[in-house]
């Protein structure tokens, strides 16, 4: 059986001055065209398509120049996010109507074509389709026989760009699923700490030297903000952009070498982001290190290379694994001694805190399938744990 692959390319689009009129126009029109229709959605608590393209269509069209095949996209995607938001809503929770200031034009084939090979793209617009030049980068042009599906236009206000994100994908044969879990816990001093249930795999991505960096680029911006002078703006905009990109290589080169801890066919075990800002304690001065790193991007990376390799990602609830024993499954506060050490109170066992808890979320997971692994009975090299108080000789530091 084959698998599909899906890989998303995001371009810069070069319009001439002409056409970045013209599709600034169009965005602005989109823009009305999903608000409008989330408006009437949700005042009439609906998220029914056909419901609601008889309600707005022929409204949306009046009052703007987009092709049908816009209106209909603009409808389909405030759908989606009416859907979400009234699901909430009768849930109890807290939710409002979906608005936008500035949403991304979702395209198909009925509304964009796209030629990698000569770096070229027509949309459709409030002016009837446009070509416009796209730099396709050297890496992406492994993709050129790949399926084109649909795509997303989006302005960026501050680069003052449109980028053009191409969704790609291709059928390859299905990898052979095997017993070999990994867990992931995401951290503080050690953005992820990595291993096997039965200790094989003890591996530390370690943050200080990407929370020094991180420092120097706070001090600067300190520095310029307080200047406030248009040099020192234009210095902010591109300081960020900087941070950005060290930041993001940084998840590129954990989450691959994750990625190569694990087998073609194994499982990797990632913790529910939800609260984690809450589970990791922290004084002030730190507080802001935490909110500032994208664990969620780590993870879809994850996920992105994971996939290539026929890799499973799997997630579970995270809740106490820091507090909880590895060995024996004793649950206490007091197990955690401080930000690096665990020592249970029930058994006696001592392990890294961080170690410690990327052992309980694999364990978690195996729990979770009722004794068993995927396929059948336990494997004996996943059961057959063997927790050792050592943390190993392994250990990794991560350079921007």
């Amino acid at each position: 059986m084959d698998m599909k692959l899906q890989r998303t390319l995001k371009l810069v689009l070069k319009p001439t001055k002409e056409q970045k009129q013209i599709l600034l126009e169009t965005l602005e029109q989109y823009k009305f065209a999903y608000n409008y229709t989330c408006k009437i959605g949700w005042e009439a608590q609906i998220w029914n398509g056909v419901q609601l393209h008889n309600l707005t269509y022929y409204t949306v069209r009046d009052k703007t120049s987009l092709p049908s095949q816009l209106v209909i996209s603009a409808r389909v995607v405030a759908t989606e996010s009416l859907k979400s938001a009234i699901k909430r809503k009768k849930k109890g929770l807290k939710s409002k109507c979906p608005q936008s200031n500035n949403p991304a034009i979702r395209y198909d084939k009925r509304s964009y074509s796209v030629w990698l090979d000569r770096e070229e793209v027509s949309l459709a617009t409030i002016k009837g389709r446009q070509r416009f030049r796209i730099k396709v980068p050297d890496y992406f042009k492994q993709y050129l026989d790949w399926k084109v599906t649909s795509a997303n236009l989006k302005y960026d206000k501050k680069l003052k760009k449109f980028f053009l994100n191409i969704n790609v994908e291709k059928e390859v044969p299905e990898v052979e699923t095997r017993d070999f879990f990994v867990g992931v816990d995401l951290g503080l001093r050690k953005l992820a700490v990595v291993s096997t249930p039965d200790g094989r795999i003890n591996r530390f991505f370690d943050g200080g030297h990407v929370r020094a960096v991180s420092e120097r680029y706070q001090a600067l911006r300190k520095r310029l903000q307080s200047k406030g002078t248009p040099s020192a703006k234009r210095h902010l905009k591109k300081l960020s952009q900087r941070e950005k990109r060290f930041r993001t290589a940084v998840n590129h080169k954990i989450a691959k070498e994750i990625v190569e801890l694990v087998p073609a066919g194994g499982v990797i075990v990632l913790e529910k982001l939800k609260g984690i800002r809450k589970r990791i304690k922290a004084g002030k001065q730190n507080r802001r290190w935490i909110h500032s790193w994208n664990f969620a991007q780590l993870q879809r990376l994850i996920e992105y290379k994971a996939q290539v390799k026929g890799i499973r990602v799997v997630y579970v609830d995270a809740r106490y694994t820091s507090q909880k024993c590895s060995k024996c499954g004793h649950v206490s506060r007091k197990n955690r001694r401080d930000q690096a050490h665990f020592v249970c109170e029930g058994c006696g066992f001592q392990l890294n805190a961080d170690l410690n808890a990327s052992r309980n979320i694999v364990k978690n997971y195996l729990a979770s399938l009722g004794g068993k692994s995927g396929h059948g009975e336990a494997s004996p090299s996943v059961w057959g744990v063997v927790n050792r108080p050592d943390v190993g000789s392994v250990g990794c530091a991560v350079h921007g």
